[in-house]
């Protein structure tokens, strides 16, 4: 049975684009070994994360995530089991939205925030699934993973 959860979390420090990129290189690295697909996003100090795998690789590797010390206040937002993988082709896809982006994807028109947005997400987590289908349309080409 297969996993699909989101969680968010802050950073404890900037994390300008050469420390993503050398989290997402290790994170899909690691994700191969581990059948694990997904996605994160980095807005304004907070992650966004989906993960798709087993359910039992996924809550180890939530784990392991909780105790990295590049983030805290990490919450689960959305889990649900999944048939069909959403990510199927991104061992970790990677996009970077404006705050606004992220909350028009979600459907939202009058937040502006990173935690508006995750607030309103909670509260009505049955948009969680067209909030992933739009994310899934914004990465770009050049990221595909063969």
């Amino acid at each position: 049975m297969f996993i699909q959860s989101v969680y968010a979390s802050v950073a404890t420090e900037a994390m300008p684009k050469s420390k993503l990129y050398k989290l997402l290189s290790q994170a899909r690295v690691n994700n191969k070994l581990n059948n694990i697909t997904g996605l994160l996003i980095y807005v304004d100090g907070v992650f966004l994360q989906v993960l798709e795998g087993p359910a039992e690789v996924v809550s180890v590797l939530l784990e392991t995530i909780k105790n990295d010390s590049r983030h805290k206040e990490l919450k689960i937002i959305y889990k649900t089991d999944i048939e069909e993988r959403l990510f199927s082709s991104w061992k970790m896809a990677y996009v970077s939205p404006s705050p606004k982006e992220l909350a028009t994807w979600a459907g939202l028109r009058n937040t502006t925030t990173v935690k508006a947005t995750l607030e309103a997400i909670e509260l009505e987590p049955t948009k969680m699934p067209l909030v992933l289908r739009t994310l899934l349309s914004q990465i770009p080409e050049k990221d595909l993973e063969e």
